[in-house]
């Protein structure tokens, strides 16, 4: 019974609240990546308070809120646009996913956590300057093959979702990048 009525919320959910759904699930899993990566941390001796900090997880959480209407309309027009998913639609799509939507999404990711832990604009500025290479070239590495997976196999609705799980892991590397990262 518990089984039926969880799979009615998710179709629920990636029908009738695709937008909403796919808002949420992008906060929920730039929290998750944020609790992955403060493990770590935590594990290694690493962690700034030496204890969990749950407004750091808030603010990851928001900023993925922040990602995810934009994230949502995005693969809406790209579908719109290029349509299919044949290996010639996907290597089209993966290229506007990554010369559109990575920048924005690393760039805003780090310009506003910066903004969120109370550093000034020009420090948030200098802080992405610092960071921006390094992280987008990280993106390179993982989201053009997830991508493939995504535009070849995955249904469009749920698109999202995929990117949003995959961004448990991607999440962990912004956090990363935020909070430990230093550049030399």
């Amino acid at each position: 019974m518990a089984l039926v009525r969880a799979r009615s919320i998710v179709r629920t959910a990636y029908s009738k609240n695709l937008l909403a759904t796919n808002i949420i699930t992008s906060g929920g899993f730039l929290l998750l990546g944020d609790v992955i990566q403060q493990n770590i941390e935590l594990y290694r001796g690493l962690h700034s308070k030496g204890t969990y900090d749950w407004n750091r997880s808030g603010r990851m959480f928001l900023m993925g809120l922040f990602h995810g209407a934009p994230r949502h309309y995005f693969y809406v027009y790209l579908e719109r646009f290029i349509p299919g998913r044949t290996i010639t639609c996907a290597a089209k799509k993966v290229f506007m996913d990554q010369a559109v939507i990575s920048v924005f999404v690393d760039s805003t990711f780090l310009y506003g956590i910066s903004i969120l832990e109370g550093h000034t604009t020009v420090q948030a500025w200098r802080g992405l300057q610092d960071k921006f290479l390094q992280v987008y070239l990280c993106d390179w590495i993982l989201w053009p093959p997830a991508q493939m997976l995504n535009f070849t196999l995955v249904p469009p609705r749920f698109r999202v979702l995929f990117v949003n799980a995959t961004n448990a892991a991607w999440s962990t590397i912004l956090s990363f990048f935020q909070h430990q990262y230093q550049a030399k």
